[in-house]
């Protein structure tokens, strides 16, 4: 039984709404770098090319540059967006957990990641820009074709402020045993290392958030935040 080649995916910043048979030039540098340089792709091959929430492209090249590449579209595709829209605050974390969190959460189809600082946050800057990029390729590898939004760090009383929506609290053990009906967008809120403060706690209750417990377990943030993401998605 011979294998279907897999066909790469890649996020750009424009393209125009088109139709099946129509001829399009792309000229978005990281498309057409990852095209022509890394991975080879050649004329008479496919792609899908999408931009930010729009429609999946599926293309046979028949041309490419060092600075752009051409193909004809044969295909028009529609990707679901996810059942509801979910901002993840997600406490700060050392190492490379943090990149894992963003790859995962993008995977399973958060909208937006809000990098908290909190009392007993240890590491207090991120890279904006790497997990930008980290996100970006997550979408392109899981068949999504909208991008997640990578926002500054916070700390958790100005993202209270700044997203006055439905929030939840992820805790390890929590006397709430059922959520009301979920709403069409919501945060949820994933505590540090060492879990929430005094000053943390007093800054919750003030919000008066819900409360969720994924586990009877004591989780780690990354898990907690995927295991979380997961959840509140069905």
């Amino acid at each position: 039984m011979m294998s279907h080649k897999k066909i790469h995916r890649f996020l750009v910043e424009h393209i125009p709404p088109v139709a099946i048979g129509t001829t399009v030039t792309i000229t978005d540098e990281q498309a057409t770098k990852q095209i022509n340089r890394v991975l080879k792709i050649r004329p008479g091959e496919d792609i899908q090319v999408f931009v930010d929430e729009g429609p999946q492209y599926t293309m046979t090249l028949t041309a490419s540059t060092d600075f752009s590449i051409t193909g004809t579209v044969t295909a028009v595709t529609t990707v679901p967006a996810p059942s509801r829209t979910i901002i993840a605050a997600i406490s700060i974390v050392k190492g490379d957990a943090f990149e894992l969190i963003v790859q995962k959460l993008t995977e399973l189809g958060i909208s937006t990641i809000v990098p908290l600082i909190t009392s007993r946050t240890v590491k207090q800057s991120i890279r904006s820009n790497r997990l930008q990029a980290i996100s970006d390729e997550a979408v392109e590898q899981c068949g999504a074709t909208q991008r997640v939004h990578i926002l500054e760090p916070m700390t958790l009383e100005e993202c209270f402020k700044q997203f006055p929506y439905f929030s939840i609290v992820l805790d390890p053990i929590t006397t709430e045993h059922a959520l009301p009906e979920l709403p069409d967008t919501l945060v949820y809120y994933v505590g540090p290392e060492g879990g929430w403060d005094e000053h943390d706690e007093e800054v919750i209750t003030a919000h008066t958030p819900h409360h969720l417990s994924v586990s009877n377990r004591v989780l780690r943030t990354e898990t907690a935040a995927i295991v979380g993401a997961y959840q509140l998605l069905q």
